[in-house]
This record gives structure tokens, sequence and C-alpha cells, in this order.
């Protein structure tokens, strides 16, 4: 059994238009097969249920996407729930070794405002994987922050600002950021949209990050505290 390291993903999004049962299934399709390429291995995926025996026998994707068992069982969810959409999906794995998608609506105010959370119990040790997740998840989601964190860096408040948007092991940023801007950061990655920079990726940690790192947690805070003078750390409920 791998050794727990909570790896977490969180992606905060706004749409043009409200969240839909279509919509959130295919997103979580399309990081279904991202995770395949970021974890090196393929994936079954199950909705959560009341019992493991349970949520076997739900099937979310199959090769083409969505199956049918998964559109009535989120639509029978949003039918009861609407316009609040929240879904959790679980690769079936043993503790330690498992992952999660989760799709959750931020306000029920503003059904065009959604949040990502992917969950690894492992640790990612491919920086660079990492980086071309990020990019993935930066690149098909509108008004995207994107951050990544492990052993509960912002679960047990290490970061700075708890009402903040954190760092952690790299934030995307939907702005431009020049790296002269930044010298807390380990890298500064742009972006692209075409010909043009749609964003920035900001890595506090040359190191896989670890979340329970005094050292890691220093290097993060700093780099929120800069990137809060900036005027780049927005509140959460701005997001």
């Amino acid at each position: 059994m791998n050794t727990l390291y909570n790896t977490e993903i969180n992606v905060y999004f706004e749409n043009d238009d409200d969240i839909q049962v279509n919509g959130c299934l295919n997103g979580m399709f399309e990081i279904s097969q991202e995770m395949e390429k970021l974890l090196e291995k393929r994936k079954t995926w199950f909705f959560s249920g009341h019992s493991k025996k349970d949520a076997l026998e739900n099937i979310a994707f199959d090769d083409n996407g969505p199956t049918k068992n998964a559109i009535t069982i989120v639509s029978k969810h949003y039918k009861k729930n609407k316009p609040l959409i929240n879904e959790s999906l679980w690769d079936g794995e043993q503790y330690g070794e498992s992952c999660s998608i989760s799709h959750y609506m931020m306000f029920i105010l503003n059904p065009k405002k959604g949040m990502f959370v992917i969950g690894m119990d492992e640790k990612m040790e491919n920086t660079e994987k990492m980086i071309s997740m990020v990019m993935f998840l930066a690149r098909t989601r509108n008004k995207a922050y994107v951050a990544v964190d492990s052993k509960g860096y912002k679960l047990n408040k290490y970061n700075v600002f708890p009402d903040r948007i954190y760092v952690g092991w790299m934030l995307y940023i939907p702005h431009v950021v020049l790296p002269n801007l930044v010298p807390q950061a380990a890298k500064v990655i742009p972006v692209m949209d075409g010909d043009k920079q749609k964003g920035t990726i900001v890595i506090s940690t040359e190191d896989i990050f670890d979340g329970s790192n005094k050292e890691h947690i220093a290097k993060a805070n700093d780099l929120e505290i800069r990137l809060l003078n900036l005027g780049l750390l927005p509140l959460m409920t701005e997001l």
C-alpha cells in the first residue's frame, strides 16, 4: 500500500451558462481521461453509494463518455435538488491508492459557478505531468483558478489567508504574471490560448510539494503574501 499523501486539485470556474447535467458529466469524464495520463493507469469510475457494493454497481463512464445510467442518476439528483449539481466519483481502489472526482456548485444563487475537487491518495512523483494537468484544467474552464496541494496544507489551515485562494504546491491564475514580479516562486509558467497568454501557473517548490513540511509551507506562504500584495490572491467569495 502506498503512503497516504492526499494530493488534491481544486478547480474554481464560472461557465457562460448555468451548469447542467451534461456539462457536469462531460467535465468529469474529461478530467477522468486526464487522470489516466497523470497516473499512467486505466481507471473505472463509480458513483459514491451507501456501501462499496452499492457503489461498484454504478459505473459512470465507458470509452465514449458518460453511461446512460450515469445520465439517469445525475438527472434524478438534479430534478430533486435543482439548481444544485453535487456529484462524487470514485475509482474503486483501496485506501492509500484511491482517487476521486467531485463536482460542486459554488453558490446556489449563481448556478454558473462550479468547482471540481480531484483527490489522489498517493504522491505525485512527476512535476511536469502535474503541470500538464493544471494546464488542461485552466484551458478547458472559464475564469478558472486551479490550486494544488498535499498532506492537508489547506485542510490544516497552513495557508496564510483562510478567506482567500491558496498556493500550496502550485496555483493557476487567469492573469499574466511576469517572473520578476514573483521572485518567491520556484517556477513561473505561462499558459497560452493560441498566441495569447491566458494565465500563469506559479509553483512554490522545486521538489514535490509536501504540505506538512515546514520549509515547503514557508515557501508557499511567502508566495501567497506576494500574490496578495500584487492583487492576485482573490477572496474565495470572489472566485
